[in-house]
């Protein structure tokens, strides 16, 4: 039982939050107890029990007892929603590449409180430290070959050292068991980690991984008012498309041309990525019209390097 000598939680200063929808996956509050406050001990914690073996990776160890003490806290807080989702759900397995450390993670998969059905993941590369240069993007990410091209194309072409990139990856509806969305959260991770150390081995990145069950029009709102990232990556093509998920999120689901009407009233600029093999079929096609293929070659006439593509996209600023 508590008393005021032995709280049942470690009372933490509160911190600003960035949105009202979830706390941040990344806190602004220490994760250890002020030196003011009395030390006292959980009764419980599902992250590390007394029967459970040490961690034999210190790192991870240390992120599990965090998040432990992080979750305590935030059951004093007027959002006690997230702070049972956070300590109800056993320890994830984090996936952290080498050169890369776990952060606190979420996990409301199975919480029926939970506002949003959502299972997150957090790594940081070591030395990582974000400044007044930090750039933050969102990349909409699906499993289709353009949603993959969108992600190769962001951490390629994009992210540079002391970026943080949140990697979203949304179902319409959970249709397998839990377990097998975390292991796809996981595994997307990985791959991220393993991409990113191929593009730029010495780059410090900041990774977060949105694994969302709900409407991707929601989802995606939510997201840009939880990180307001500096821009939005998408593919063409997606679950549903990801380009009409955009339009009917901006309330206009019936257009025709829904690419441009999120391109021109979006709040953060968006990049849309077009997979190579599709530009240089545009290219073939408008070539070989006779109406049409003297007019491509006036416009590419006096640029040597205009039939290599490096950069599949098409970017748009809207703001």
């Amino acid at each position: 039982m508590s008393s005021p000598d032995h709280p049942h939680y470690i009372p933490l200063p509160p911190g600003p939050l960035r949105s009202a929808m979830k706390h941040s996956s990344r806190p602004n509050t220490p994760l250890v107890s002020s030196p003011s406050l009395p030390a006292v001990n959980l009764p419980s914690s599902p992250i590390l029990t007394p029967a459970s073996p040490p961690s034999t990776s210190p790192s991870v160890f240390a992120s599990h007892n965090a998040s432990s003490e992080y979750a305590a806290g935030l059951s004093a807080s007027p959002h006690p929603v997230y702070a049972q989702s956070a300590m109800s759900s056993p320890a994830s397995p984090f996936i952290a590449a080498q050169g890369y450390t776990p952060h606190v993670s979420f996990d409301t998969l199975e919480n029926p409180q939970a506002s949003m059905f959502s299972y997150t993941l957090h790594v940081q590369s070591d030395g990582y430290t974000r400044n007044r240069n930090t750039r933050v993007f969102l990349c909409a990410s699906s499993p289709d070959e353009s949603g993959q091209q969108a992600l190769d194309w962001a951490l390629e072409s994009l992210v540079q050292d002391g970026d943080e990139l949140i990697v979203f990856r949304g179902v319409e509806e959970m249709e397998k068991e839990s377990d097998a969305y975390r292991e796809d959260a996981r595994d997307i991770m990985r791959i991220i980690q393993e991409k990113s150390v191929e593009y730029d081995p010495e780059r410090k990145l900041s990774i977060i991984v949105e694994y969302i069950a709900g409407k991707v029009t929601q989802t995606i709102d939510r997201l840009i008012s939880l990180y307001r990232p500096d821009s939005v990556v998408v593919g063409t093509r997606g679950q549903r498309s990801v380009m009409q998920a955009w339009g009917a999120a901006f309330g206009a689901p019936g257009m025709g041309s829904v690419s441009k009407y999120c391109l021109s009233h979006s709040p953060v600029p968006i990049i849309v990525v077009r997979p190579e093999s599709k530009v240089r079929k545009m290219i073939a096609k408008r070539r070989a019209d006779p109406k049409r293929g003297k007019h491509f070659d006036e416009l590419t006439k006096g640029r040597p390097h205009s039939s290599s593509l490096s950069v599949p996209m098409m970017a748009t600023m809207t703001r």
